[in-house]
């Protein structure tokens, strides 16, 4: 599926009186909201000194064709395309492998001058004195879209047109996606990844925001992942969302997905804290659907890994499970 417009991307509804209720707020442990779910975090691309943007594809293929774009800016925007909207913490361990994290951040510097990727400045209302500023959000920018599409046509990378100021819960919640996302890299588990999967073999189904092919040591299975967010009618959504999702599986005994393995499926909701996860637990009874759901956990994965990031449903209460095969490997 390629994404050209914010219109192809599901998002949940957001009435109005529940994003600034405080009673609605799901603090992890720690008493907190973790950045990449907090309701009052809003951004806007913030543009370099020295701003001189290539804005046509003529002027993308000279650059490329003198050689102002090297090896490692390709592959830099080959990574943000495929991400879609990733923070400089996260492209540089996307990048390990391949570049030092100072080369990585010189690159981005450099490559924001001509347009080849927007760099996103995200805080919260409420920080007056901007005390917490998190990794920065990149995304591509025109010359970087123009470059990606010449080359990779087929591939479903987002249009920059799309990105407003107005749209930064979507970059919150690809950014907190990818958190997971590169967590699965980094345990060597992950053999495919899709966003916005078509599934059950029609459009009119709602896709999940990521489909992950995962290998475990009992085979492969693909893990369904949905991110709810706290500033967003997440119940509502998530609840629809599942009841369509049952009635595929109950016609399929599984879930088709466009372009993925045929494994067995395990639908993960990707929730910042514990207490969110545990009030979707109560709201739907997450045991009650005919395929697995597990819960993966923001603050668990932030502070014990991967491994130690998921819950499953059982009867009243989620509980907590340890999965060795996630555990990060390093290179």
């Amino acid at each position: 599926m390629t994404i050209t417009n914010l219109n192809d991307v599901p998002v949940q509804e957001v009435p109005a009186e529940e994003v600034f209720d405080e009673n609605l707020y799901y603090l992890s442990r720690e008493g907190d909201i973790p950045f990449w779910d907090h309701p009052l975090m809003y951004g806007y691309p913030k543009l370099p000194k020295h701003y001189y943007p290539y804005t046509t594809k003529a002027e993308v293929l000279q650059a490329y064709k003198r050689s102002k774009i090297k090896e490692q800016d390709f592959m830099i925007l080959k990574v943000l395309g495929d991400a879609i909207a990733a923070n400089e913490d996260q492209l540089r361990r996307y990048l390990s492998s391949q570049m030092s994290r100072s080369e990585v951040s010189k690159r981005l510097d450099l490559l924001r001058r001509n347009g080849f990727v927007d760099r996103w400045h995200c805080r919260l209302e409420n920080d007056e004195t901007e005390e917490f500023r998190p990794p920065a959000p990149f995304t591509l920018g025109v010359a970087g879209f123009k470059l990606m599409k010449h080359f990779y046509s087929d591939c479903p990378f987002m249009n920059p047109d799309s990105w407003d100021k107005t749209n930064a819960k979507a970059i919150q919640r690809y950014v907190a996606m990818n958190e997971l996302r590169c967590a699965l890299v980094e345990s060597k588990t992950i053999k495919g990844w899709q966003w916005n999967a078509v599934i059950g073999n029609h459009r009119r189904f709602r896709t999940p925001m990521g489909v992950a092919n995962i290998e475990t040591p009992k085979g492969q299975v693909n893990f369904v992942i949905e991110r709810p967010q706290m500033s967003q009618n997440f119940i509502g959504y998530l609840k629809e969302t599942l009841k369509q999702w049952t009635s595929i599986f109950d016609n399929y005994g599984t879930f088709p997905i466009q372009k993925a393995p045929e494994n067995s499926p395990v639908v993960v909701i990707y929730a910042s804290t514990v207490s969110l996860a545990e009030h979707i637990h109560n709201s739907l009874m997450l045991d009650q659907y005919p395929f697995q759901v597990w819960c993966c956990i923001e603050e668990y994965m932030e502070k014990d890994g991967l491994k130690k990031a998921f819950m499953t449903p059982k009867g009243e209460t989620l509980q907590r499970i340890k999965l060795p095969f996630l555990e990060k490997i390093s290179d």
